[in-house]
C-alpha cells in the first residue's frame, strides 16, 4: 500500500518542520563569548599601530612634498602630538559606532556589550583609549598582572568596564 504524502514536501528528506512546530520549540541560550587571549590583543594592538603610524607617515610626506624641506628635529614633538590625536579618531569614534577597531575586526575581537549593540557608549570608548594610552605610556608594565592570569582585565578593561572578547 503506497501512503500519499499529506503536502508535497512531505517525503522530500530536506523538508523545514511547519510553522506551528517551530513556535512551540524552546528559545536557544546564547552562551557567553570568552575574553580575549593577551596573544589576540596583542595583534589587535599591533594592527591598529601599523594603521596610525601609516596615517602619520603618509601625512609627514605629504608635508615634504608641500614644502620641499624635510622635518626638523623640534617637528618630532609636533607628530608625536598627531600621532596620540590620530590614535584617538582610530580608536573612539570606531568604537562607538562598531564596537571595534580596525585591527580588533583583524583579530576577530569585539567590545561590544553582550546584548550586540552597535557599539560601546561613548564614555567607554574613551575610557578604553585611555586605558590603552596610559598602558603603552607605562612601556606595557600593567600587563605583566594580566598575563600573570588569563581571565584578569587590563587596564583597559577595568577603566572602560567591558572587556574584549573573541567574535
Amino acid at each position: 500500500m503506497v501512503r500519499e504524502p499529506a503536502s508535497p514536501l512531505d517525503d522530500f528528506p530536506l523538508h523545514g518542520a511547519a510553522p506551528a512546530e517551530l513556535a512551540s520549540e524552546p528559545e536557544t541560550v546564547v552562551p557567553a563569548r570568552a575574553a580575549a587571549p593577551l596573544s589576540a590583543r596583542w595583534s589587535a594592538a599591533a594592527a591598529d599601530a601599523a594603521a596610525i603610524l601609516l596615517l602619520a607617515a603618509i601625512a609627514i610626506l605629504a608635508a615634504r612634498l608641500v614644502t620641499g624641506a624635510s622635518p626638523r628635529p623640534a617637528g618630532i614633538a609636533w607628530a608625536l602630538g598627531f600621532v596620540f590625536y590620530l590614535s584617538f579618531f582610530a580608536t573612539v569614534p570606531p568604537l562607538v559606532l562598531f564596537g571595534k577597531t580596525v585591527g580588533m575586526a583583524l583579530a576577530d575581537l569585539s567590545a561590544r556589550p553582550p546584548s550586540d549593540g552597535a557599539g560601546l557608549a561613548a564614555s567607554a570608548a574613551l575610557t578604553r583609549w585611555l586605558g590603552t594610552a596610559a598602558t603603552v605610556a607605562a612601556a606595557g608594565l600593567p600587563l605583566l598582572w594580566t598575563a600573570s592570569s588569563p581571565d584578569a582585565p587590563t587596564p583597559a578593561d577595568r577603566l572602560s568596564g567591558r572587556a574584549l572578547t573573541v567574535d
